[in-house]
């Protein structure tokens, strides 16, 4: 069987121990090599953070393991989330092969009763609020309702249904049955499960050039001080902007720890720019498969480019329409509101999109920062 590295992850109680020193033991005489804190990992000095040499050690395995029980472990507010729930978004997001084991009896209750309760929690969330509701708020009003165990952390609920939302198998853990990894490696090889250490290449990228940099500051300082009396061609204007705005992933932070993907969106596929007359956005131009309609009157708070003009000058912000399957970033400078569309990918739905708005912001709108704000500097200096 091909050596590999094995990150054996849990909390750490008492019930759980034993079955971490039998997997530890029995693995590395299979000859793997698992990693485990109280063996081969820590602790770590005084000045080294634990937390960043765990998720290394987690990037550094084949295969991430992890046993949950009834306790949360160390919660770090910074991250919103646990240790050990950080080392298995690391796993998730690097693709390890990923092997869950929990309680069995948790994990019926979980399935059976909590997994409903935090579905319906997070519906009546987004209703109310338009927001999803943050780890804390979930625990707490787990923790609030009695019929719920209370030797179980709300922490671990949260946890549960985190690893459902990623589509991970949760297999069954009974406390004091040790667990045959000689077979249960085989069965996995046999199911094709790849063991082997994976290749990674990371992709450095190269520093911005000291004249680039020189370039743009001598624009910024350049462009208004000059009056653009309008566009010859707003059409191509659009249609080079649109060229230019490509698309990307998008990245949910957990402090300074960890970044996972939640999603993508395409390349710009339409753009639309209107400018303010009177109590009115008028339609200036628009390219690509733009539907805007010709006019919004000012006091039409449907319309995410209204939305936009009332944020004031340099304002900007982005939108998603689940039945479009778009983003939308509009920007707002002057007299002028500029909105661009990114398709999103089919899975986004606007549950999602207000799970990870803070993450999709970040995105779309840092995707080109220097572009945007050259955009913003020559619109800025049109006077019609």
């Amino acid at each position: 069987m091909a050596r590999t590295k094995v990150f054996i992850s849990s909390v750490n109680e008492d019930g759980l121990k034993p079955l971490r020193r039998a997997a530890f033991r029995d693995l590395a005489s299979l000859g793997h090599d698992p990693l485990m804190w109280e063996e081969n990992l820590g602790p770590w000095p005084a000045n080294i953070d634990p937390i960043k040499k765990c998720l290394e050690a987690v990037g550094q395995s084949d295969i991430y393991l992890l046993f949950l029980g009834n306790k949360a472990g160390t919660y770090d507010i910074r991250a919103g989330a646990t240790v050990t729930h950080m080392e298995f978004i690391q796993a998730h997001e690097q693709e390890k092969l990923t092997l869950v084991f929990g309680d069995a009896v948790i994990k019926t209750a979980f399935f059976s009763t909590v997994k409903p309760l935090i579905e319906q929690l997070v519906d009546q969330h987004i209703k109310e609020k338009e927001q999803f509701p943050s780890p804390i708020h979930i625990m707490d009003s787990l923790r609030n309702n009695h019929t719920l165990p209370l030797h179980v952390d709300p922490y671990v609920w949260y946890f549960l249904y985190d690893i459902t939302l990623r589509k991970v198998y949760i297999d069954d853990l009974s406390l004091g049955v040790p667990i045959d990894w000689k077979e249960y490696f085989s069965d996995l090889l046999r199911r094709g499960s790849l063991l082997l250490p994976l290749e990674q290449s990371i992709e450095q990228n190269s520093a911005r050039l000291e004249q680039f940099d020189e370039a743009f500051e001598l624009l910024n300082r350049l462009l208004p001080q000059v009056q653009i009396t309008g566009l010859q061609r707003a059409e191509d204007f659009l249609s080079i902007i649109k060229s230019r705005m490509t698309g990307g992933v998008i990245e949910h932070h957990y402090g300074p720890y960890v970044a996972e993907t939640v999603g993508e969106y395409s390349d710009c596929s339409a753009a639309t720019l209107y400018i303010q007359v009177d109590d009115r956005l008028q339609l200036a131009a628009k390219v690509g498969h733009a539907a805007g309609a010709a006019y919004y009157r000012l006091d039409n708070h449907s319309s995410y480019n209204v939305l936009t003009y009332h944020k004031g000058d340099n304002g900007e912000q982005v939108f998603f329409k689940a039945s479009k399957h778009m983003f939308f970033y509009c920007i707002r400078t002057g007299r002028l509101v500029l909105t661009l569309h990114f398709p999103s990918h089919p899975n986004w739905d606007y549950k999602k999109f207000i799970h990870y708005k803070e993450a999709v912001n970040d995105a779309i709108i840092s995707k080109n920062p220097l572009m945007i704000e050259l955009i913003k500097l020559i619109l800025g200096g049109m006077q019609s």
